[in-house]
């Protein structure tokens, strides 16, 4: 099946409104610190093993954030053969070097080992989930030109959403009322001159007009707590598969009162965190000492979202509580975390020669 997201570069080009203060302050900060990416990657044919694969090159964007480490999209340099940098204004190109990548939640930590590159950055911070209907800006080096590029756009929707680089993972995701422009992923978006998105998916023209997608900062803030031993490991997964219980006749028949409570589990898959600990027909009603809704929401940051956001920040080995209603009566569950080995083989490669 054709998908209908891309990767994108998701900057729409129109003036940035005048102003002064906090706007002066984010634009300048975005000036000295967010960077156009030039990659030269080779990808691997997977169908055709003894070919060398396909040589390509391409543009995408990065900031600057502490420990003179630069955040971008795992698609913008992955397979990569050759990478640069180039900050705005500045006709010089830096040699960098990927440090990790995240294909699961497509991002990616580079870095340039040249002192010189980082002389007049400042670090960018990081903000918090931006309410609906705030106004964002969007920062990067899309199609169109080599300058840097700054926009605006509406917060419409905050929800866990596919993410398309990995072939099957979803998260966390926030959507923008904008257009998009393809080259300028791992962009920062802004807001309040702190970092709450970074710009890396949208929906073909031909689909959907003015939507795009950017990461928020709770998966950001978890890849890189997740690197700070030296390696990324892969997300954790409560593994199972479930079913909202809105149907009254349903309710009726799991014993559930109509308290709007609880998502029949229909499956749990064999060696995951949650093997022999849930059962299959188990009604799950909380997780973490969160209510779950019957459509399989949980109130998180003052926002909805689905149950498994809870186990999104989590780790390896960490612990989740659990309520469940089995044979008529509830029964509190601990289950330790692990990654889902058993999704790997659903995922795209990268980087693997066949």
């Amino acid at each position: 099946m054709v998908s209908q997201f891309f990767q994108l570069g998701l900057l729409f080009l129109l003036p940035l409104l005048s102003g002064c203060g906090k706007g002066d302050w984010q634009l300048s900060a975005a000036r000295k610190n967010v960077v156009m990416i030039e990659v030269t990657s080779q990808t691997w044919d997977y169908r055709l093993p003894w070919n060398p694969g396909t040589v390509s090159s391409a543009r995408g964007a990065g900031f600057v954030i502490d420990r003179k480490r630069i955040v971008t999209n795992a698609h913008v340099v992955s397979g990569a053969r050759n990478l640069t940098v180039q900050r705005e204004a500045d006709p010089r190109k830096y040699p960098a070097r990927v440090i990790f990548v995240a294909h699961d939640c497509d991002l990616a930590m580079i870095e340039v080992e040249d002192s010189e590159f980082y002389k007049g950055t400042t670090d960018l911070q990081f903000g918090e989930i931006p309410n609906l209907e705030s106004v964002v800006s969007v920062y990067g080096f899309p199609i169109g030109g080599d300058r840097l590029t700054v926009t605006r756009g509406v917060v419409s929707r905050i929800d866990y959403n596919s993410y398309t680089h990995s072939g099957r993972e979803s998260h966390l995701a926030i959507q923008i009322d904008a257009p998009i422009n393809p080259g300028n992923s791992g962009g920062p978006v802004m807001q309040d001159n702190r970092v709450v998105g970074v710009a890396f998916q949208g929906f073909r023209g031909d689909v959907a007009q003015n939507v795009g997608y950017m990461i928020p900062t709770p998966v950001i803030r978890r890849f890189l707590q997740d690197v700070e031993d030296g390696a990324y490991d892969h997300y954790v997964d409560i593994a199972i598969r479930w079913m909202p219980l809105e149907n009254p006749a349903m309710r009726n028949y799991y014993q559930r009162p109509n308290d709007g409570l609880g998502v029949v589990i229909t499956d749990v898959y064999s060696e995951g965190s949650s093997d022999g600990v849930l059962e299959k027909g188990d009604v799950l009603l909380a997780i973490d000492g969160y209510p779950i809704e019957s459509d399989g929401s949980v109130r998180l940051d003052g926002q909805p979202v689905q149950l498994e956001e809870i186990v999104e920040r989590k780790f390896a080995g960490d612990t989740v509580g659990l309520e469940v209603w089995r044979n008529q009566k509830m029964e509190k569950k601990t289950i330790t975390l692990r990654p889902a080995e058993m999704f790997s083989m659903y995922e795209s490669l990268y980087e693997e020669p066949p």
